[in-house]
């Protein structure tokens, strides 16, 4: 066999450990589900000063204390399609808030090509309506191609606003990126032999603007990352303050398997109800949140939802809220609790019978056009004319020319709150039980 020289073997050495260069191919795509652990970000030496070429940086002590999952998805398999086209979207939140400013399905979207990968705005429902707040300047996270010795700096602007102006939230600032290392790293998921590290800089301000002002809010964030050109997050990412020089971690993640870990403190969903049955719309339903260790925001789901009514000043986002039910039925209430460190749910099937019966006295006031009310089908007209019936939604469901003291047979239709509307008169009230 012929020898290489000795030159042409430290020439090939040198090549199989040479940096590397990242590229749009090692960024999140549709369909990428990735597993990440956190770690305590104290009582570690986390040498975050070691930077330059061919390092070796040793994280193999790190010990998980919870795990996630990013989830990313194209922008028309989100509730989100009619505002982002191409982009890919990565689910941050099931709920954000509380009471009246209560935001669900919250999403970020994210756009990636051969120069950049940035993130373009945020996906929103708000009172059971699919809303946008989109950037206006993209928050650019990599400027591509990306290697040893690279940096940029670029500017992004946030603005949110809830519907009706209750208030506007704003982020603007600079993001500086600097590729100062590279070499391999060793992890408690893996060793990658070649490895980019990259030092962030986010310098802005976080701006609260309501009708008494706006409150401005310093945001200075530093954030190292080690990306790999085989994995689409970073494999270990530290997130933290400096001040005077000197970091100060707060947050740490790297790319994991699955451990069985959640964050301890994660909330425990819980509740209870203040009874299991009643009558419609005579009897109020506490609901109390139990959730442990805490929850920063709730979100109550009670199915079917078409009859049920928040009162007393509650809605789905309140902690304790207060229900009225305007059918009879079997109800599931659900709860998801959340806070920083994430979210939990529970489902208490059929928890509530809810039935028609004497309490019901709004229901049962006597009707100028027909009888009986409440009726188990059969009404009696008190007048002739054209009769148009519509259920709890607005949906028409019955019509017919009507004849003054005949009765007119509604067997057919589901058990409910019915609307009558004789010759388009005033609309009564009538209940099929």
């Amino acid at each position: 066999m012929k020898k290489l020289p000795l030159f042409a073997l430290l020439v090939l050495a040198g090549r199989l450990n040479a940096q590397i260069t990242i590229t749009q191919t090692s960024m999140p795509a549709a369909d990428d589900t990735i597993r990440y652990s956190s770690a305590a970000a104290t009582g570690l030496s986390l040498n975050i000063q070691q930077k330059g070429a061919s390092q070796s940086w040793d994280y193999s002590k790190l010990v998980a204390n919870g795990q996630d999952i990013y989830r990313y998805a194209a922008a028309n398999k989100t509730p989100y399609l009619l505002y982002f086209f191409n982009q890919i979207g990565l689910k941050t939140s099931d709920s954000l808030g509380a009471g009246p400013i209560m935001l669900k399905n919250i999403y970020s979207f994210y756009t990636k090509n051969a120069t950049v990968f940035k993130q373009e705005g945020i996906g929103y429902s708000y009172q059971g309506f699919p809303l946008a707040a989109q950037n206006k300047d993209d928050d650019e996270i990599y400027q591509f191609p990306l290697k040893y010795g690279d940096s940029d700096v670029s500017t992004f602007n946030f603005r949110f606003a809830i519907p009706g102006n209750i208030f506007t939230y704003v982020q603007a600032g600079v993001r500086t990126n600097v590729v100062d290392g590279w070499g391999s790293i060793v992890t408690p998921y893996k060793t990658y032999p070649n490895v980019l590290r990259v030092k962030t800089l986010v310098n802005g301000t976080d701006s609260l603007i309501t009708q008494f002002g706006k409150v401005p809010i310093p945001r200075r964030q530093v954030i190292y990352k080690w990306l790999s050109a085989d994995e689409k997050i970073p494999v270990l990412e530290i997130t933290g303050t400096e001040t005077g020089g000197t970091f100060t971690a707060n947050q740490i993640r790297f790319r994991d398997k699955y451990l069985g870990l959640v964050n301890p403190l994660r909330p425990r969903a819980g509740f209870v109800i203040s009874k299991t049955s009643g009558f419609v719309t005579a009897d109020t339903f506490g609901f109390t949140d139990r959730s442990r260790p805490f929850a920063t925001s709730w979100n109550w789901q009670i199915t079917p939802s078409v009859a049920v009514s928040f009162v007393g000043g509650t809605n789905a986002g309140s902690r304790n809220p207060r229900v009225v039910f305007r059918q009879e039925g079997l109800y599931n209430v659900t709860l998801v609790a959340t806070n920083a460190f994430g979210s939990d749910d529970t489902t208490a099937p059929n928890a509530i019978s809810i039935q028609y019966g004497l309490g019901n006295k709004g229901l049962k006031a006597s009707s100028t056009s027909f009888y009986p009310n409440p009726s188990n089908g059969s009404v009696t007209m008190l007048r002739g004319g054209l009769l148009q019936v519509t259920d709890c939604t607005g949906k028409l469901v019955y019509t017919a020319e009507v004849v003054k003291n005949k009765a007119v047979e509604l067997a057919h239709l589901p058990k409910g709150i019915y609307t009558f509307r004789l010759d388009g008169s005033k609309p009564e009230k009538l209940v099929l039980y």
